[in-house]
């Protein structure tokens, strides 16, 4: 095998999978950015979750949303659900790691926030808890999915805002999730200066 090659084949697949993520998503994704922007006018804030590299994901976006993306303002509201290992492992150990996002929602979340849940397969049971108990409470969601979008994909269907990428590749799905997080805090970071109207 020739290593020059298959770096170039990673290099080809990711920027098919990106073309075809926006050709497909486009739209959504500048809508989720403007329910993120809505949600930071009005005082709310943005929860984000998600497991493994997801979690990763999740601690990048807010991030990019406290501090900066690429330009000086304001700081806005958000929190990562993967970053404190204390409720974490407590949650996980006095219920069950079904429950050590869910629990977190129902403390920090308050109708008019927004959950984002990002998943490469829709299958994580941690995640899609999250999420009924967002709904529940009137937490907004938008959900960062791949594959069938599996069966986190019903839960917020007519109720959230999914962003599938279509891939059933984890690793194409990933790279997609984190071009798809730096247009929204692009977008939102635009929209909190005055230069765009979400």
């Amino acid at each position: 095998m020739d290593p020059e090659r298959l770096v170039r084949n990673h290099f080809s697949a990711s920027t098919q999978t990106a073309t075809a993520t926006v050709e497909a998503i486009g739209d959504r994704i500048a809508q989720a950015a403007a329910r993120a922007a809505q949600t930071l006018d009005n005082d709310g804030k943005i929860l984000i979750c998600g497991n493994g590299g997801s979690a990763s994901d999740a601690q990048h976006f807010a991030a990019e949303l406290v501090c900066r993306y690429e330009r000086d303002r304001k700081a806005l509201g958000a929190i990562a659900l993967t970053a404190d290992t204390a409720v974490l492992t407590a949650a996980g150990n006095d219920y069950d790691f079904s429950k050590i996002f869910s629990r977190q929602v129902q403390a920090l979340g308050r109708s008019g926030d927004l959950l984002v849940a990002i998943t490469t397969s829709g299958q994580s049971d941690n995640v899609s808890l999250a999420v009924e108990t967002a709904l529940e409470m009137g937490v907004q969601v938008v959900a960062l999915t791949g594959k069938d979008g599996g069966k986190l994909a019903p839960l917020i269907a007519n109720k959230g805002l999914e962003l599938r990428v279509p891939s059933a590749v984890t690793a194409r799905i990933q790279e997609a999730h984190a071009i798809i997080i730096h247009c929204i805090c692009d977008l939102v970071e635009l929209h909190t200066a005055g230069k765009l109207m979400l």
